[in-house]
């Protein structure tokens, strides 16, 4: 394993601890409130462990696919992408447009494509700063386009440097990796491991990532 991608690990690892400690931690602050307040406030503390516990579970549902190895199975449909997507977006600021298709239920990309996808719609949803939202249409078993709209959406000039940089089959700096980027890193990376071509189309107040397996 190279600098680089131990880095990238290690990075990925702390992304994925810091967005789960918001909904653990309210659950914990759930529990205080049980053991401090009197019979008329346990049922609001029990709402907020409940719905702090499923958006915890959803969460890593969604990273057991875009970055576990469960990611690697081929039997995935996009019926059951969309649903981690769903998840994985409930309660914020970013909403989904993915209509449903009959043949949703069918296999859907070949060669962990729809591990990669997952991934684009983190990278897609971190590019509206102030909310908006991620249209998704899948084209089996060839590709997919995931456009982000909303006021000031953008992809971060060192995330954009990274995919440049690993889509043009050159290696990164080690000190080119941060907090903006490991994201695309992870994007990036993938994407040359499964054969993937994989462009970024901004425009006002909208981007768009569109990938295709070879």
């Amino acid at each position: 394993m190279s600098a680089f991608d131990l880095k990238l690990a290690e990075m990925l690892t702390s992304r994925l601890c810091h967005d789960l400690v918001n909904p653990i931690g309210a659950v914990a602050n759930g529990v205080e409130l049980l053991s401090e307040f009197c019979d008329t406030m346990q049922k609001d503390a029990l709402d907020l462990i409940s719905s702090s516990v499923d958006r915890a579970m959803k969460r890593v549902a969604f990273f057991r696919v875009a970055y576990g190895f469960a990611g690697h199975d081929e039997g995935q449909s996009v019926q059951e992408v969309r649903g981690l997507a769903e998840g994985f977006l409930a309660g914020g600021k970013v909403t989904l447009d993915w209509p449903a298709k009959p043949e949703d239920a069918a296999v859907g990309l070949r060669r962990g494509g729809l591990k990669l996808l997952l991934a684009v719609i983190v990278l897609a949803a971190e590019s509206l700063p102030r909310g908006g939202r991620l249209s998704i249409s899948v084209e089996p078993p060839g590709g997919a386009r995931v456009m982000a709209s909303g006021a000031g959406a953008r992809i971060e000039f060192a995330a954009e440097t990274m995919l440049t940089t690993l889509m043009g089959a050159r290696e990164p700096e080690l000190a080119s990796l941060e907090a903006k980027n490991v994201g695309a890193a992870y994007v990036g990376r993938l994407a040359r491991a499964i054969s993937a071509k994989l462009a970024v189309e901004p425009g006002p107040d909208r981007v768009s990532f569109v990938f295709s397996l070879s």
